[in-house]
């Protein structure tokens, strides 16, 4: 990785959250040449484990005044944000500009730029625009790329968002629907439906490959200064995810197909239901994207797809 600032200090790694997502990134920036980690949660003890020689833990409240907060991320050189989808819709821009005058800071101070990536590992926020009336979160997240499009050059800041379509382990949860092997360890049915039609897809990547992309992304080995990166496990239609399921469990599933009507009427009956909003949201645009577009293939990284993962998952309800 090439240091952001023009000494030979270790470069300084500032990763918002250590959920899921966050602790899936810490093996493969950790083996990086040359870096600090520090790890930015609310509760530092619960998270004595990941501490090591070159990862440190702290205290940070993201809800605390901002200029407090831009006097702490300006001593990073880069600042990933893994906070979650429990983050307010505000929450996202607030952190934004946050980044942007911790950059101003450090240009002042004689710095080099600060390198940020939001939170944004998942859809194409700037295609999925219908869903802004009821999801404002994605309608943040549109903002916040407007927000760094405009003023990060002016801020020295660099920017990267890195585009991973759903996280491959939520394709197949009970709670979401697609996969459905409620009764399946009573040797029952096993369900699969398709939101909007069978040949509509979604994109879907394992953390852990989102972990080794991104080490790469750091490592400079892709071009990724103020610019969306896709990534992909796998890029799979609802018909294929039939097929896959069915030849894992050995028999036929049942197909059901949750229609766009039919979700906007479940949305209606229960308008607060996130679950429901997001179904409606991976019946649109922008939750799916070919593989040849993405950095790991760039890379030539191989990725876990959903047939593996899937083997593998079932192996364990059988």
């Amino acid at each position: 990785m090439t240091p952001p600032t023009t000494n030979k200090d270790p470069t300084q790694i500032f990763l918002l959250g250590a959920g899921e997502l966050g602790t899936s990134f810490l093996p493969h920036i950790s083996s990086l040449p040359n870096i600090q980690i520090t790890v930015g949660v609310r509760s530092p003890d619960r998270y004595a484990h990941l501490r090591s020689s070159h990862i440190h833990l702290i205290t940070i409240d993201l809800t605390s005044p901002s200029p407090a907060l831009v006097e702490i991320l300006s001593r990073y050189d880069v600042v990933i944000s893994a906070t979650g989808f429990t983050s307010t819709p505000s929450s996202l821009t607030k952190l934004a500009s946050e980044v942007l005058s911790a950059g101003k800071q450090r240009k002042q101070n004689g710095q080099g730029r600060l390198w940020f990536f939001p939170w944004q590992w998942g859809v194409d926020y700037d295609v999925t625009l219908s869903c802004h009336s009821f999801m404002p979160l994605f309608g943040e997240q549109k903002r916040v790329r407007e927000l760094l499009r405009s003023e990060a050059s002016f801020s020295n800041v660099k920017w990267t968002v890195v585009s991973t379509g759903i996280f491959m382990s939520f394709l197949f949860e009970p709670f979401w629907g697609v996969v459905d092997r409620s009764s399946q360890v009573e040797g029952g049915e096993v369900t699969v439906r398709c939101l909007k039609d069978w040949e509509h897809g979604v994109t879907v990547t394992d953390v852990d490959d989102i972990g080794r992309v991104v080490g790469r992304i750091l490592a400079g080995d892709v071009d990724a200064e103020n610019r969306v990166l896709y990534v992909a496990g796998d890029s799979i239609r609802y018909a294929d995810l039939t097929k896959i399921v069915e030849k894992v469990v050995g028999r036929e599933v049942v197909r059901e197909a949750w229609s766009v009507e039919h979700l906007q009427e479940e949305l209606r009956k229960d308008p607060e239901d996130r679950i429901k909003k997001y179904r409606l949201v991976f019946a649109g645009d922008g939750v799916w994207w070919e593989k040849e577009r993405t950095a790991n293939h760039v890379l030539g990284v191989e990725m876990m797809d959903v047939g593996t993962y899937a083997k593998k998952l079932f192996s364990v309800w059988k």
